[in-house]
């Protein structure tokens, strides 16, 4: 019998926005996991801390760079997967290397991390010291490599088998439902809605601005997030739910792309290349390019209630048949590395 590989979780985000993979490595048989969440939560919200911040050299008040080391050297892992690394100094990541030559050194984001906004310079810098980066922007292949990084690999983003299914009773609450942070052209898309006589639900932060108030009776703003069994429980009880992308990040997909499908939900989402290989347009998923064409589709899909059913099947079904499951992510990571 094999001995089970060894694999160090680090990430520096917020439990919650991690717990996903987190909960499918955890889940194999073959592997012993260590985690070491290393955001503390010390980082001071100062002049000096905001002035490095945007200068893209953060300061390591957790202490990040010396715990990440001397888990190395306890655990002694056969793989350190790194949750971005936009802390961790490049000079940590060459002296790991050096001195245990057959750890395996990588860095997953669901951010675009060559977007200057999401990586610090620290990140950049470090790209060559991994053997792999993974991504879920297609267009980062190349660009993370013209930084530095050695191998980039694409993945989809994933489901929960956990958290996303629908819910053994589901009852119809909402007609139109978007669950996401307020962004103004997303505010401009509902609002459109709105207008034209469709009753809109937002879950979400962000939305608490006055801005994003509007004076229509046909959109109620629930200005929070959605937390576990809650979220599916809403997808499920929607008879259609808006996928919008995120521009600031070029997003060609997202997580809900995937999770609304898995909970049983009728997607009616942003067009892009991305969105039409995972889903065959008005089969699996519904979508739209304009205002206009959203409208068109919302009334199409809310007066046709037996396509909106065959719509959402079939978009569960897709789920499952293609596994776009965080446990395939984490098999398909560690065939990639295995590779190697």
């Amino acid at each position: 019998m094999t001995n089970k590989q060894k694999l160090l979780f680090i990430s520096n985000s917020s439990p919650e926005r991690i717990s996903h993979i987190l909960d499918a490595f955890n889940s194999r048989s073959d592997l012993v996991v260590e985690t070491e969440h290393l955001w503390l939560g010390k980082r001071k919200d100062s002049v000096v801390h905001k002035f490095f911040e945007k200068i893209k050299l953060p300061l390591d008040s957790d202490n990040i760079n010396e715990r990440l080391y001397e888990k190395v050297r306890t655990f002694n892992p056969d793989i350190i997967f790194i949750v971005k690394g936009n802390y961790i100094l490049p000079g940590k990541l060459k002296l790991i290397r050096a001195r245990f030559p057959r750890i395996k050194i990588v860095s997953w984001s669901l951010d675009d991390m060559y977007a200057w906004h999401n990586r610090s310079a620290f990140y950049t810098f470090g790209l060559k010291h991994y053997d792999v980066v993974f991504t879920s922007k297609s267009y980062n292949i190349n660009e993370l490599k013209r930084v530095g990084a050695k191998r980039v690999a694409f993945l989809y983003q994933a489901y929960s088998t956990i958290y996303h299914a629908p819910p053994p009773k589901c009852e119809t609450n909402f007609d139109v439902l978007f669950i996401g942070f307020a962004e103004e052209e997303r505010f401009e898309y509902l609002q459109y809605l709105a207008e034209h006589g469709i009753k809109v639900t937002i879950y979400g932060t962000g939305w608490n601005k006055k801005s994003f108030f509007a004076n229509n009776n046909n959109i109620e703003i629930n200005a929070h997030d959605l937390i576990g069994d809650d979220y599916a429980k809403a997808i499920c009880s929607s008879r259609i739910t808006l996928c919008f992308l995120r521009k600031i990040n070029r997003d060609l997909h997202t997580s809900r792309s995937v999770e609304i499908p898995a909970c049983g939900g009728g997607m009616l989402a942003e067009r892009t290349s991305e969105h039409l290989e995972l889903f065959e347009e008005d089969v699996e998923a519904a979508y739209f390019s304009s205002k206009e064409e959203l409208l068109d589709k919302t009334n199409y899909y809310l007066a046709n209630s037996d396509k909106l059913s065959k719509l959402k099947s079939a978009g569960l079904k897709r789920t499952k048949e293609s596994n776009y499951s965080y446990d395939n992510m984490v098999d398909r990571i560690l065939d990639e590395l295995k590779n190697l």
